[in-house]
């Protein structure tokens, strides 16, 4: 893998905290100088790089599902088991949108990756929101089950939407056209474009994982994972043969696929074992093949060409639930099932990238 570096990694903590209960998500803001963890607890903070907190939440008891930085960084949104859609305005330092939804537990949201137009699903809706403007754009009927998953494409221009049958893909520039419909067995858990846009991976319930070259049907199926497929990860560079590397998380497992260079032969595998509990987390470092992937036992474990054990760390004293590289790769953020937040910097002769 040319300009990957082959040295060690190495992790400095830079600071901790710890929350009330149960770390649902974390997430960095574009620019690498905030980040923010939300908990089963109802609580969202808002970290500095020093690791400063700012609570923005006052839905105590009622658990956030999802958390997420808007492309310019301007705003932080959240929702969950309150049924309300929240948006801090990071600006105004206060919350600029509230939209509620009855009873409906709001599971996922996704914003697009260059305007601030947010995506969420509320049951089997997919709603899209001009938070600027603050109005719809845009609500559509998944109607085969309730929303499980939203990926916007890297160039805006589509967004992928995860659910019973598989995954269906809407163009923004026409919401009410027909959407283009991946077929998977069972249900299309998790959803993902690879960074330079030509793939689409669906992590799936019956335990397979369909990766399709948009433009070029069908899918390829991935077969043989023990249980289902929760997660999956691009790596942002591509190999030798033009393709990235993809991750997909399974109980306590992960496999990693690379597209052989014989076109016939499709994609080729390599499972990583080394977690004792199931895998909760995966993420490639940004313009790096490192991956990074967080354990129940409480581990996170760094793969150093996606492919061979670099470090383990005894990260928290339970379950780590959650994790998040920062736009430049040069911190790691993790949260954990009994509260704890940390964060650790890579120093830059370490980095996972030439």
């Amino acid at each position: 893998m040319s300009g990957v570096k082959t040295a060690k990694l190495q992790l400095t903590p830079q600071w901790q905290q710890t929350l009330s209960d149960y770390v649902t998500a974390v997430a960095w803001a574009p620019g690498g100088r905030l980040s923010a963890a939300a908990t089963a607890a109802g609580e969202v903070m808002l970290f500095s790089l020093e690791g400063e907190a700012t609570s923005l939440s006052d839905h105590q008891g009622q658990a956030i599902n999802r958390l997420g930085f808007s492309a310019a960084g301007d705003y932080c949104a959240w929702a969950g088991q309150a049924s309300e859609l929240s948006v801090w305005d990071i600006g105004a330092a206060a919350v600029c949108l509230r939209q509620p939804h009855g009873s409906t537990w709001i599971d996922t949201l996704a914003w697009h990756p260059t305007l601030p137009l947010l995506a969420y699903g509320v049951g089997s809706t997919l709603r899209v929101w001009d938070v600027k403007a603050q109005q719809a754009i845009a609500e559509l009927d998944f109607a085969a089950s309730s929303v499980l998953h939203l990926a916007w494409h890297p160039a805006g221009d589509r967004l992928a939407v995860s659910g019973h049958d598989g995954v269906k893909v809407w163009q923004t520039d026409d919401w009410q056209a027909k959407p283009t419909l991946i077929a998977v067995p069972g249900a299309s858990l998790f959803c993902a474009w690879s960074a330079d846009g030509r793939y689409l991976g669906s992590g799936n319930l019956d335990r397979t994982l369909t990766v399709t070259e948009w433009g070029s049907p069908p899918p390829w199926l991935m077969q043989g994972f023990p249980g289902k497929v929760r997660q999956l990860a691009w790596s942002t560079p591509n190999m030798a043969t033009g393709s990235p590397l993809v991750a997909a998380a399974c109980v306590e497992g992960i496999t990693v696929w690379e597209r052989s260079e014989k076109p016939k032969t499709g994609w080729q595998s390599q499972v990583l074992q080394h977690h004792q509990d199931r895998v909760n987390a995966i993420a490639f470092q940004p313009d790096s093949f490192v991956l990074a992937s967080a354990g129940q036992e409480g581990r996170i474990a760094l793969w150093r060409e996606g492919r061979k054990l670099d470090q383990s760390l005894k990260a928290f004293s339970s379950g780590v639930s959650c994790l998040v590289w920062s736009p430049a790769g040069d911190r790691l953020l993790a949260g954990g099932s009994a509260g704890e937040i940390k964060q650790w910097h890579v120093a830059p002769r370490a980095r996972g990238f030439g």
